[in-house]
């Protein structure tokens, strides 16, 4: 039976959980199970850098990072995980999963082919203004290594059609035309038309959470680079994970996915700003196989197999030991 390994990195039966669960019906529709894990009951340690993974294939610390790795990398399983934003981005739990997954595509390069397909959740208190902006691009930085992702939304419970682009039948932001600090608070629920109430707007996410889980579903019954991509939209977004957060070079009109690595170029079609994006960085971006192995490829020979340097690198931080002031609480 074909699966789905749902990722939890939100807190117990609340608003990650619920929306992971109606996916979860959504794809059960279509004859599809559901795995989910629950980050927050599990142990997640912070990575500390000690480059032990990097050497002998697997992480020296003691907790559940490497089977929650193991279940949503490499697992012959479609992936769909769910975020909570407390502060612009996705959350620690998630940050702490992320930043320990190195060592695991190295050791199998084979699962960034990208055959598998993913759905994205980012859940959000407000979302108004950008407050939520960097919580799905940060995802798509895990997703992005194994996964082409059909579908993703942001949720924010503001409620308001312009923070919550699922509930736009254009999908196209307009965040240009108001900010909530320039205008009286009470203005700010008229300002694009009338709003769903909190219950309405709730059950409406629920439905869109079970759509995303039924086209996770669909996606799993054809290639993944057949599948086409049904979630948030932006004129601007990158092709391949198609966020539209842009590295702006100083030289513009040139841009870069900050993700992805795709390079683009400006333009101005109809007064409206467009993006020429390279066709063949989008074949071979940052995390496909060609990008890592060449990553991986460039750090041996440039840094890892450079003994000398590490040598002098070490003796300069030495000149360091002694000096300042440590504290930590009493």
């Amino acid at each position: 039976m074909k699966k789905i390994i749902a990722l939890n990195c939100g807190r117990k039966g609340q608003f990650c959980e619920t929306f992971l669960k109606e996916a979860a019906m959504g794809a059960e529709e279509l004859g599809v199970e559901t795995e989910i894990i629950r980050a927050m009951s599990l142990k997640v340690l912070p990575c500390n850098s000690c480059n032990v993974c990097m050497q002998k294939g697997a992480c020296v610390l003691k907790d559940d990072v490497e089977w929650i790795l193991e279940k949503t990398c490499v697992e012959d399983a479609a992936l769909i995980i769910a975020v909570p934003c407390y502060h612009v981005r996705a959350n620690g739990y998630f940050a702490c999963i992320n930043e320990r997954m190195n060592h695991v595509f190295m050791k199998n390069m084979e699962i960034m082919r990208k055959t598998r397909v993913g759905g994205i959740i980012g859940v959000g208190g407000s979302g108004y203004d950008s407050w939520t902006s960097l919580s799905n691009p940060m995802v798509e930085i895990f997703m992005q290594h194994t996964r082409k992702v059909v579908d993703k939304f942001q949720v924010n419970f503001c409620a308001i059609k312009e923070w919550n682009l699922w509930l736009r039948d254009d999908m196209t932001p307009v965040t240009q035309k108001v900010r909530v600090t320039d205008i009286p608070y009470e203005e700010m629920w008229t300002a694009f038309g009338p709003q769903l109430d909190r219950i309405e707007f709730y059950k409406k996410a629920l439905a869109r959470a079970r759509q995303l889980g039924r086209n996770v579903a669909k996606a799993m019954d054809m290639p993944a680079e057949e599948a086409p991509y049904l979630g948030e939209k932006s004129g601007v977004a990158c092709p391949v994970c198609k966020s539209n957060i842009l590295h702006v070079h100083e030289d513009l009109p040139y841009v870069v996915c900050p993700i992805c690595a795709v390079r683009g170029e400006i333009v101005i079609e109809n007064k409206k700003m467009q993006v020429k994006w390279n066709e063949q960085d989008a074949k071979v971006p940052r995390f496909s196989m060609e990008g890592d192995r060449h990553h991986v490829e460039w750090l041996d020979k440039h840094y890892f197999t450079q003994p000398q340097y590490f040598q002098a690198v070490a003796e300069i931080m030495n000149g360091y030991k002694d000096y300042g002031k440590i504290i930590k609480p009493e």
